[in-house]
């Protein structure tokens, strides 16, 4: 208990520390050993409690639990009082909506539901502590230097790390506390937390873009919280229940229940930013890339994913089940079509997309989708946080990714990891074959042929866009390397993350068998097993090879002295400098390197919109045939 009480506050610890100091270097060393003692209370932790299942009551101490309110309600007047100052009145009203509700469900509600249970820690939890541990430590690490040279390239804008990291170090509190804890009351309030923090994050340089897309981020997240709030108060009335591992319990039949599920589906469905919710999370990659890394790999987006992952037990062959997979599978697939031309937007969509397949894998429930989905959140968590913090240390590169020869001049050592985090999403086993064959057979089985249509061309999709950037990175016409200095804590933080990706990927039976498929067993009590068929071991084989290839290609490739330089054939005769060659006409021409990208076919917008609509639909139909609509 006290190793879980540690790793939950000493993140805060440090980030009241950070706040106090004055200096750089101060912030240097504090994050340092912030980081030094959240991944070590993380192994700590992991190391106790794997060969059981911890269980914590707190009924003998109802003082945490005012205290909790407390902050909870001091919170959700800052966010009042912010949306007043900003005069976005609605993100105001639905916090204020949000509290009047909780306040009659504590003083007048009457309801008699009890926590037995308020921490439960199984295998779930300790892959979801080491993702936020780790994970979340390594972006921390990372963002101080990063800091460092934002703001040296950035002299205009008013220097605030310490709040930077400060809010960093409280949203992995924040992060921890929501995956350890039980108690739905104590869920809401570390999830409203992380709102909080993901609003502090987006909006850090003041600018009106920023501001703008904060309270866009957090206008559609109190929407989630207040649905996850709804949810838990009609069970709480209704069925005495305010514990998460009792939810899977209830009765799949009662309408009533299952809309409170829905209510708290959506909750998740927002945070993960699936259609037609996904606006917020595309607003946010104009914050500096240490941040938009926590919202995609650790805390945010993570949390929703996890929150329908743990209610999986309740979906499936029902109206909620069949509306969580279909708006998992749209998003996935209209994600990734959208993943186009614009760098810092690919990488979100890239994450809406991985988070569509994440939820079809829960909503579909059966062991092999659920393995794969927690498969596919482990790998996505390191891949994509590898991938951030490498992009954040080539800031001079332009956002076009059909213009994107900047990424010729990066360092070895960016493009080795930035190499590896790529392979990681296209080439580890289980996001290309494991983690999407166990689902379609799990689909066919059901019945579900226009999922597997989704997820098909989808996944074909998802290829093409990590396979042209993959191509652009080792694509060479001898362009001069730029100076990009890396820090101590950045090349540890790249190197570590990239040794996790590679370990994750080809390590995955081990990780599966010591953590997921006991999950699976345990949680859906069944004799639950990954088969590998000895025709896939090959194929398997080929992608681990490719993974480890591609990236220390890249070495040799572009050390001079390993390999003799030759003219590189263009358009026309080379100029010499191959970065012009001369035209039919005898002009130069400028060197340039594009794929075809179906601008016009695939128009952003037109698809925002039909697929919002669709998921908006879907949705909606979901509460009505949960609600007993089915019988008209």
């Amino acid at each position: 208990m006290h190793i879980i009480l540690l790793l939950l506050g000493l993140p805060v610890l440090f980030a009241v520390l950070i706040l106090f100091a004055k200096e750089h270097k101060a912030y240097k060393f504090i994050v340092r050993l912030a980081v030094g003692a959240i991944i070590a209370a993380t192994v700590l932790n992991v190391f106790l409690h794997y060969n059981d299942t911890y269980m914590f009551s707190m009924s003998d101490y109802p003082i945490v639990r005012y205290i909790m309110l407390g902050i909870m309600l001091l919170a959700s007047l800052y966010i009042v009082y912010a949306g007043v100052k900003a005069r976005s009145f609605l993100v105001s009203m639905i916090v204020v909506f949000q509290i009047g509700l909780f306040a009659w469900f504590e003083l007048f509600s009457g309801h008699v539901a009890e926590i037995h249970i308020s921490i439960y820690i199984d295998k779930l939890t300790l892959v979801m502590l080491m993702i936020v541990g780790l994970v979340g430590g390594l972006i921390c690490l990372h963002s101080e230097g990063y800091m460092e040279e934002y703001h040296r390239r950035n002299p205009e804008l008013k220097d605030r790390r310490s709040r930077f990291f400060a809010v960093l170090l409280v949203s992995i509190s924040a992060m921890v506390g929501f995956v350890i804890f039980n108690d739905l009351t104590f869920m809401l309030f570390f999830l409203q937390v992380i709102t909080l923090c993901a609003f502090l994050l987006i909006g850090y340089t003041k600018s009106s873009n920023s501001v703008k897309n904060s309270f866009t981020a957090i206008t559609f997240n109190a929407v989630g919280d207040l649905c996850f709030a709804v949810g838990i108060v009609m069970l709480a009335v209704s069925e005495n229940v305010l514990e998460l591992n009792r939810l899977v319990l209830l009765d799949r039949d009662s309408s009533f229940t299952m809309s409170a599920i829905l209510l708290i589906v959506c909750a998740g469905l927002i945070k993960s930013a699936q259609l037609p919710f996904s606006k917020w999370l595309l607003g946010t990659m104009e914050m500096p890339m240490p941040a938009s890394a926590m919202l995609h790999s650790v805390t945010m987006v993570t949390a929703g994913a996890y929150v329908i992952i743990r209610l999986t037990p309740m979906l499936g062959n029902n109206p909620v089940g069949i509306a969580t997979m279909f708006v998992g599978g749209v998003t996935f697939l209209i994600a990734a079509a959208l993943a186009g031309s614009d760098a810092r937007k690919m990488l979100a969509y890239s994450t809406i997309s991985a988070s569509g397949l994440i939820i079809v894998g829960a909503g579909l429930n059966t062991p092999a989708s659920l393995w794969a989905a927690i498969m596919l959140l482990i790998l996505h968590a390191v891949a994509k946080a590898l991938v951030f913090l490498s992009f954040a240390e080539h800031q001079s590169c332009c956002s076009d990714a059909e213009q994107m020869e900047c990424l010729h001049g990066m360092p070895t050592r960016l493009k080795v990891s930035l190499g590896i985090g790529m392979a990681g999403m296209i080439f580890a086993p289980f996001v290309m074959m494991i983690s999407k064959w166990p689902v379609m057979q799990a689909l066919m089985d059901s019945g579900n042929i226009l999922i597997i249509m989704i997820i098909t061309f989808g996944s074909a999709v998802t290829l093409f866009f990590w396979t042209k950037w993959l191509g652009r990175l080792i694509a060479h016409a001898h362009h001069v390397v730029e100076e990009v200095k890396l820090r101590f804590d950045g090349k540890v933080s790249l190197f570590v993350l990239a040794v996790l990706v590679m370990i994750v990927s080809m390590l995955y039976p081990l990780v599966s068998g010591a953590i997921v498929v006991p999950f699976i067993r345990e949680s859906m009590m069944v004799d639950y097993y990954v088969y590998i068929s000895p025709s896939e071991i090959s194929a398997i084989v080929l992608m681990l090879t490719m993974l480890l290839i591609v990236p220390v290609i890249l070495i040799p490739y572009f050390k001079k002295h390993w390999v003799k330089e030759t003219s590189v054939y263009l358009s026309g005769v080379n100029t010499g400098d191959d970065l012009s060659y001369r035209g039919a006409m005898g002009q130069a021409h400028p060197y340039e390197l594009q794929n075809r990208n179906m601008v016009a076919l695939l128009d952003e917008r037109k698809f925002l919109i039909a697929g919002c609509i669709i998921c908006a639909v879907i949705i909606i139909g979901g509460f009505f045939f949960t609600m007993g609509g089915a019988i008209i």
